[in-house]
């Protein structure tokens, strides 16, 4: 082949591979523009609003929250009082049925006290029924004996007599069944005693049945002057 056409094929072949080189080139500049070319951004006011809408929830949330911390507040109240009321109604019970069994157990006692006094003051007249006529058999002294053990008994009881002869009328302890005239005591004292009274663990069991002193009726009427 002649040189100059061998010349003449290799710029043709080197034309070639220029002008396809070119627009590859090309292609991958606007590739790098396109990578590099900044994101289009939201408009200004969106974040905003978003942020805005968040905060108004978390606002209503958190009212919400409070309503229900307070209405749960007012039910625990309410069950705290009615829980106080229950253990106060409870204990207000507990120490009524004490104080009815207490009373219950008192009543009976003292009914059968009540009762172990007639008997011992009906074994107190027949020991002196006995004296008075002399009588000191071995059934005499049993029967003194027993009185004796059986007024212990009731001591240990609580039980007491009302002081009555030559004390002062009163009318907690003393039940007057006849005033009687007289120069030599005082008004409203007691002279005689009929009945004995007594007194337990502090409180009055059985008056005693008494005669009271008092003034005669001309000193009376000498003290209002209306003798002359």
């Amino acid at each position: 082949m002649p040189q100059k056409h061998r010349e003449g094929r290799r710029e043709m072949s080197k034309g070639s591979a220029e002008g396809s080189a070119e627009p590859k080139s090309t292609k991958k500049t606007e590739n790098e523009k396109a990578m590099l070319a900044p994101a289009p951004s939201l408009p200004k006011e969106e974040p905003r609003k978003q942020l805005e809408a968040a905060r108004e929830m978390a606002l209503d949330e958190l009212e919400t929250l409070k309503r229900d911390l307070e209405q749960e507040r007012a039910k625990s109240k309410e069950h705290l009082d009615r829980l106080k009321y229950l253990q106060a109604d409870f204990e207000n019970s507990l120490k009524r049925i004490r104080r009815d069994a207490e009373e219950a157990v008192r009543f009976g006692s003292e009914q059968l006290i009540l009762k172990l006094i007639d008997v011992a003051e009906n074994l107190e007249r027949a020991v002196e029924a006995g004296e008075k006529i002399g009588e000191k058999s071995e059934l005499a002294t049993g029967v003194k004996m027993i009185c004796r053990q059986l007024d212990q008994i009731l001591e240990q009881e609580g039980l007491e007599r009302i002081p009555a002869e030559g004390e002062q009328f009163s009318p907690a302890m003393h039940e007057a069944l006849a005033q009687i005239e007289s120069n030599d005591e005082t008004e409203g004292t007691v002279l005689k005693e009929i009945r004995r009274g007594y007194v337990l663990k502090g409180k009055v069991l059985r008056p005693s049945k008494v005669e009271v002193a008092k003034r005669p009726a001309k000193n009376q009427l000498e003290q209002s002057g209306c003798v002359g």
